[in-house]
């Protein structure tokens, strides 16, 4: 059964779709919004999959910025095949050894730093990247001027979504689907703000400030 979106959802839509040319954001986000509202069997990672999704790549995607990933499992796999087992911590530690630690040679040390220094650089990417929504798409050419409580609203959608965004162990807690409404309509909002006229995102960016600041 087809399931018709609202005024503001198609609007949404349509501006991924035909004047962003975007299919694929397009597409991904039509069916959050619609597993949304149906709540089928193991929606909230999926829709929480195509919401982390959206506010990490759709600026960057526009905006013509290559996101780079650090690539975790290459690092792991080559720290792998140069670690010792007798550096591994044990109960069994002499307690010199345990006090001045082990020998470790000079190239994994830097396979270590390499790790941490593009962990470090990732979420320096990722915190800059909070902002490029705005600026790309709500003309904040200045990332200061960005009103704190709607980079923190936005902020949180987009933590929440990556918390949920894979299966876990445990079900999900009972409040998950009023957490799911809340940063999924505050991504919504913001996308029909950009997907509107000047004089609407302006309007629907003050009744934002208005409605965070009570």
């Amino acid at each position: 059964m087809e399931v018709s979106l609202s005024k503001e959802q198609q609007r949404v839509y349509e501006w991924l779709n035909d004047d962003l040319s975007l299919p694929v954001f397009a597409d991904a986000y039509k069916g959050a919004a619609i597993l949304k509202n149906q709540k089928p069997a193991g929606y909230v990672s999926f829709v929480a999959h195509a919401g982390r999704d959206l506010m990490n790549r759709l600026a960057s995607t526009v905006a013509g910025i290559k996101s780079e990933r650090v690539q975790y499992q290459q690092h792991i796999e080559k720290l792998q095949g140069d670690w010792q087992e007798e550096w591994r911590f044990s109960n069994e530690l002499s307690p010199e050894v345990a006090e001045k630690g082990h020998l470790i040679p000079i190239n994994v040390c830097q396979r270590i730093s390499t790790l941490i220094n593009e962990h470090k650089s990732g979420r320096m990417r990722s915190s800059e990247a909070d902002g490029l929504f705005f600026s790309t798409f709500l003309e904040y050419t200045d990332k200061d001027k960005i009103p704190k409580n709607l980079i923190a609203e936005w902020k949180a959608a987009k933590d929440w979504f990556l918390k949920h965004a894979h299966l876990r162990g445990k079900p999900f807690q009972e409040k998950t689907d009023n957490d799911l409404v809340k940063h999924f309509n505050c991504l919504e909002n913001y996308l029909y703000i950009a997907a509107s006229s000047q004089y609407d995102r302006l309007k629907d960016l003050n009744e934002i400030l208005d409605a965070t600041n009570q």
